[in-house]
């Protein structure tokens, strides 16, 4: 009979003092596993089968884990790769959300004392910009708040966010790597405005002035934005360039409690870029903008049952007025009416429109909630799911979205109108919801 043992006890057992194992592969890469508890260790992928996988921790130690127990990315990971594709992944399965799903420990949010004097160390700008903030940190974000803001419960969302999406794509941990992602949440109006400030001052020395001048259009109008920080500053505190930024102090957008619509949308879509190839791989090529923009919709509302996101736009070619775009009034009832006006022929979904579409300037209701339903559909059976994981994987090398031709193939049409058909019936069907 086989030892089969749990992740739990593995974590357990992979701290004790083992034997390396003669005849140890580095054929085989260490990666991240995890299971359906949230439970995370990594190993090397010897063998699988349609029961078990074999594994070897990084003691050296063998063991055997039962394959139904894993996440839905290491099952494709094994489908792929470890010649379990005699098993592949059921396609009437049903999804669950696993950013709810998951035990969080809160005891992993902490407080940052680099140097043990037990005073907490502060994220402090260069001179020139009087920033200065308290930090907690998570396994993967370095979480900045001023004024009266705390940032625990949006440490607790992004790290959630980040969990759903290692959970549903393979390699996504090892992508992230060992870099914190910075998140600041300024709690004064003031700071925010520094802030953009400096965004702005450190696009312009990068040469690019026109992007210097459309973010300082539209900062002052948003509740969030991404922003790079600078080398020196990124390698002072161990963090990514990429970082998002909120106005706290806007209680239409920023709200207390985990889960916050707008901080969700947006913290979605920056997880999604890492997959993507780090710092949005693909930016700028057909179809980005709706893809990313449809997912981050769709975690909004997944998760919060809800939206309050709209997008800001700097309309540099005909006048100076700032676009504001948005989907349906009500977030819990986009699939339910994006569904009536397809049934009825009111809205067409186009694929090929989807991808012409490139900044909230283009962006109807209709159309955005279309993007929103395009999101749902490419992941909403764990089949479906692989496939969209692999498109996102395949941005990373090419550095550009699936042309529609391609992204159909992956999905496993032959044509792009099959690829529609599939998408607009599912729209159709009491699955949409």
């Amino acid at each position: 009979m086989k030892n089969l043992i749990p992740i739990k006890a593995i974590l357990c057992l992979a701290l004790a003092a083992c034997v390396m194992i003669p005849g140890a592969s580095d054929a085989a890469e260490m990666r991240t596993w995890t299971n359906l508890k949230g439970q995370k260790l990594k190993a090397q992928l010897l063998s699988a089968d349609n029961d078990n996988v074999r594994l070897r921790l990084e003691s050296g130690r063998d063991v055997t884990v039962p394959r139904k127990t894993l996440s839905i990315g290491d099952q494709q990971f094994i489908k792929e790769y470890g010649g379990g594709a005699g098993a592949p992944i059921d396609p009437k399965a049903k999804l669950t959300v696993p950013e709810k799903t998951m035990k969080f420990d809160s005891k992993t949010i902490k407080r940052r004392d680099s140097d043990g004097d037990g005073r907490d160390d502060k994220f402090i700008f260069p001179d020139g910009y009087s920033l200065r903030f308290d930090m907690v940190e998570t396994e993967h974000f370095l979480v900045m708040s001023s004024g009266s803001v705390r940032g625990k419960d949006t440490a607790e969302l992004a790290e959630r966010i980040w969990y759903g999406m290692n959970f549903q794509h393979p390699g996504f941990a090892e992508k992230w790597g060992d870099e914190k992602m910075a998140i600041f949440l300024c709690g004064e109006d003031e700071d925010y405005k520094i802030l953009g400030q400096y965004c702005v001052d450190l696009i312009a020395k990068g040469g690019n002035a026109q992007e210097a001048a459309n973010t300082a259009k539209t900062w002052p109008a948003s509740s969030g934005s991404t922003l790079r920080l600078g080398n020196d500053l990124a390698d002072e505190y161990g963090v990514m360039m990429r970082a998002r930024a909120f106005k706290a102090s806007d209680k239409r957008r920023f709200k207390r409690g985990v889960w916050n619509p707008f901080p969700a949308h947006c913290l979605a879509g920056s997880i999604l870029s890492v997959q993507m190839g780090g710092s949005g791989g693909g930016a700028g090529s057909e179809g980005y903008f709706a893809i990313t923009t449809g997912h981050s919709y769709y975690k909004e509302i997944q998760l919060t049952d809800e939206t309050v996101t709209s997008m800001v736009d700097a309309n540099t070619y005909e006048s100076d007025e700032l676009v504001k775009a948005g989907g349906f009034d009500d977030g819990r009832k986009w699939a339910r009416t994006l569904r009536d006006l397809v049934k009825k022929g009111k809205v067409v979904p186009s694929i090929e429109k989807l991808y012409r579409t490139e900044s909230a300037m283009q962006l109807t209701p209709e159309l955005t909630v279309s993007m929103y339903g395009f999101a749902r559909y490419m992941q909403s059976t764990p089949d479906r799911l692989a496939k969209f994981s692999k498109a996102m994987d395949l941005v990373d090398t090419s550095r550009s979205i699936p042309v529609p031709l391609e992204l159909a193939k992956i999905f496993g049409f032959k044509t792009v109108k099959e690829f529609e058909d599939d998408w607009i019936a599912y729209m159709k069907s009491t699955a949409f919801k």
